[in-house]
């Protein structure tokens, strides 16, 4: 390959190198084995892009109000410039825009093409020292700017939470399940063991093997349906906590050795709602529109800046005329860029801009109504948050009497299991009675799993409304 052919190649591989690290994706720590609840809530907190966002919104708002806060120090200019320029002019005004001022010789003759160098050296100082209140507003507007972004971090980190918390029990019900059905295909195996020993003696017949063996195949495709639903609900919870591709270990934390406590009832009055994350927010929203609509009001009144400056100018033009009037011009550059005269300049400058009374007058009223509106969606998801908690203590108690209940069937199964056992062994039943009675054991064993997980959820569900998950968490 010729050196001319290989170079294109090799810039094009330098520029896709920094390309594809900037490109890599962003490596994440690997997961607690096992993984806690506590746990998994941190993680979610940490990994998750949508709440990393949030996280930014707020760093974003701070920085915000830092900015707002210089807008209002002194503004320091300084300026420096050389020249090289025509200098004819004409008495008059103009209004500026795309002409350049220009300062120097008086136009007394035809035009003159000659030019010459000229230079300023120049600092200003301008200081909005009194607002009358602007400063003040704009101030309140940008810390309710990151108020209303806290407040939306917060709850999302909290819908989140309660999502992730869902996601693990729901994981962990089905781990559950993949235990009960591993146990019941231990009981079915055992059993097939014992009968196909008394069918090979001639005490069993030999049918009662071959049901036995299709209850076994029927509790082996019980575990491998567990096994799926398991698998299922761990990839859901990975991918909630931001990392899909890593396996998750679930500990059991004892949910399944006792229930929890139930609160007597939801949180009520104005404590518990300016401690809900939700409508914490919504009322952060409330109070950001509303500085904004004293910020429009105090952009009526006038303001009153400070004005230092000092400058230096240096030209080829000479300071004496000639006969006919004109300057003399020097177009060398040492003639004209060195300094030659010196001023400086302090005042105050009162400025009102009468029209903003109409102008900021309409932008208020506009935001007044985007008040109400942000009032009118609080009020709307506190009464759906009312609803929801009502919702909450139903589940709760019917799950705490569901839960409550399981024990009873679940002994009953067990007894009725031993009963069909030993009356199977005894040649007094027959095996589809002890058949029936696995099944049975075997529901009543999920049922009561079941039961306990759903009361967990409930008080999960119960916390949620509520806005607050420490109850929840302080169980475990």
């Amino acid at each position: 390959m010729k050196l001319r052919n290989l170079f294109p190649l090799v810039l094009a591989g330098l520029l896709a190198a920094p390309a594809a690290r900037a490109q890599q994706p962003r490596e994440l720590p690997q997961l607690p084995r096992p993984l806690t609840l506590p746990q998994a809530l941190q993680v979610a907190q940490a990994n998750y892009p949508a709440l990393r966002a949030k996280q930014a919104a707020v760093r974003a708002a701070q920085a915000d109000v830092r900015t707002n806060r210089a807008a209002f120090l002194p503004q320091v200019s300084a300026q420096l410039q050389a020249v090289n320029s025509t200098m004819n002019q004409v008495r008059g005004a103009f209004i500026g825009g795309v002409a350049i001022p220009i300062s120097g010789g008086i136009k007394t003759t035809d035009y003159d093409g000659r030019t010459n160098f000229s230079s300023l050296g120049a600092l200003v100082i301008e200081w909005p020292a009194v607002t009358f209140g602007r400063y003040r507003a704009d101030e309140a507007r940008s810390e309710a700017a990151v108020s209303a972004a806290q407040a939306d971090f917060d709850q999302s980190v909290f819908e989140y939470q309660t999502q992730v918390a869902d996601a693990y029990l729901l994981a962990l019900g089905a781990e559950k399940s993949v235990a009960l059905q591993r146990a019941n295909l231990t009981r079915a195996e055992n059993l097939a063991t014992v009968i196909r020993a008394g069918t090979r003696s001639g005490i069993r017949a030999g049918i009662d093997s071959s049901t036995t063996n299709a209850e076994v195949a029927r509790a082996r495709l019980q575990v491998l349906a567990a096994r799926q639903q398991a698998r299922e609900q761990r990839t859901r919870l990975a991918g909630l906590l931001g990392q899909p591709a890593q396996d998750v270990q679930l500990d059991s934390m004892q949910f399944y050795s006792h229930l929890p406590q139930v609160a007597a009832g939801p949180p009520a009055g104005d404590t518990a709602r300016a401690n809900n994350p939700l409508l914490r927010a919504y009322s952060r929203r409330i109070t950001a529109n509303e500085a904004q609509v004293s910020l429009l009001n105090a952009n009526k009144r006038p303001s009153l800046n400070l004005l230092a400056s000092t400058w230096g100018r240096g030209s080829g033009v000479s300071d004496a005329t000639t006969d006919r009037g004109d300057f003399n011009i020097n177009s060398s550059p040492g003639a004209g860029l060195p300094f030659k005269a010196y001023d400086y300049m302090l005042g105050a400058t009162l400025t009102w801009r009468a029209t903003e009374l109409i102008h900021s007058g309409r932008a208020a009223q506009a935001q007044r109504i985007r008040v109400e509106q942000a009032r009118a969606e609080y009020d709307q998801q506190a009464l759906q948050l009312a609803t929801q908690q009502q919702n909450a203590a139903l589940q709760v108690d019917l799950a705490r009497q569901t839960a409550l209940a399981a024990p009873a069937q679940l002994a009953a199964a067990r007894q009725a299991y031993t009963q069909a056992r030993a009356r199977y062994d005894a040649g007094l039943d027959n095996l589809l009675v002890l058949t029936q009675a696995i099944t049975v054991l075997n529901r009543a064993e999920t049922d009561q799993a079941l039961a306990t997980n759903n009361l967990w959820r409930a008080v999960l569900l119960q916390s949620a409304t509520s806005g607050n998950l420490g109850g929840l968490l302080g169980q475990l």
